[in-house]
């Protein structure tokens, strides 16, 4: 169990909140009855919220599950999308959906359209979706082809070094938009939970208990994210940040600095489960 707290305001009365974290559930490689079997056992753990750092579904039924969770759960379910999300169907298609479904339900929250969420005084809970941007590692030499180039309607059909240009703007769309709500939750909390679907950072890439190689990173990390959050890190050391993600399916827990502690869930196929319960002061 991890603990977020403010040893400096002990005395002070504060909220306390257990989140849920789940990461990676792909509920389209499971029946229905096992999926739905998760996301009540999830429920019934009583949260405060849950967060789903990515790859829920695919395009085709990723807003159904969204919907089921809305109804099952009496909290808030904060989640980002994954790359898997978008698989047969188109990312701005795929969002559109995920906005009405947000639009016309009360607990299901897709973070990047919330801005800073208080979780509770002292401890601020942003995101966004991220993508293996090619930035680090070797992507021209990059030995891993990625089924989102099959799957993906923006990514079918590109050569190399277009696919490149994408994933660049993808990753960089993802890290402008922290950068932009990260200076008002470091100015509201000290205690900042980063919520996205790729690590940031390569020493946060790992697969079957092996760190990825530099072939390995470009797909598996999101770079231009990594930036954003170490600059903010360095250049406040008051603040401390806990980045929450997934998309390697390997387990990393790793502190890039003393302030910046990155969690990768592990994860197998058909196989969903609650990667930690985080209380939260």
């Amino acid at each position: 169990m991890s603990v977020l707290k403010n040893p400096k305001k002990e005395e002070q009365k504060k909220k306390i909140l257990s989140l849920i974290w789940a990461t990676d559930i792909h509920l389209d490689h499971v029946s229905p009855e096992k999926g739905v079997a998760f996301i009540r056992e999830m429920a019934s753990k009583n949260p405060s919220a849950v967060l789903i750092t990515g790859d829920i579904s695919t395009a085709e039924t990723v807003d159904k599950w969204l919907i089921f969770m809305d109804r099952t759960f009496d909290c808030p379910v904060y989640f980002v999308l994954g790359n898997h999300d978008y698989y047969h169907g188109s990312i701005e298609g795929v969002r559109q959906k995920v906005r009405q479904v947000t639009k016309n339900t009360l607990r299901v929250k897709w973070l990047p359209e919330l801005g800073v969420v208080m979780l509770t005084p002292n401890t601020a809970l942003i995101g966004c979706d991220g993508w293996g941007d090619a930035r680090l590692g070797d992507f021209d030499h990059a030995e891993t082809r990625m089924s989102d180039y099959i799957y993906i309607k923006e990514l079918i059909g590109l050569d190399r070094p277009r696919i490149k240009q994408v994933l660049n703007a993808l990753g960089l769309d993802s890290a402008r938009y922290l950068a932009r709500v990260l200076p008002e939750a470091m100015s509201r909390a000290q205690y900042i939970i980063i919520a996205t679907h790729v690590p940031p950072f390569a020493e946060a890439c790992w697969h079957q208990g092996r760190r990825g190689d530099a072939k390995w990173v470009p797909n598996y990390t999101c770079g231009a994210m990594g930036e954003v959050i170490q600059t903010a890190a360095q250049n406040s050391m008051y603040h401390h940040f806990l980045v929450l993600c997934g998309h390697t399916h390997g387990y990393a827990d790793v502190h890039i600095l003393p302030n910046l502690h990155i969690k990768v869930g592990e994860v197998e196929y058909g196989n969903p489960v609650i990667q930690d319960i985080i209380t939260v002061c």
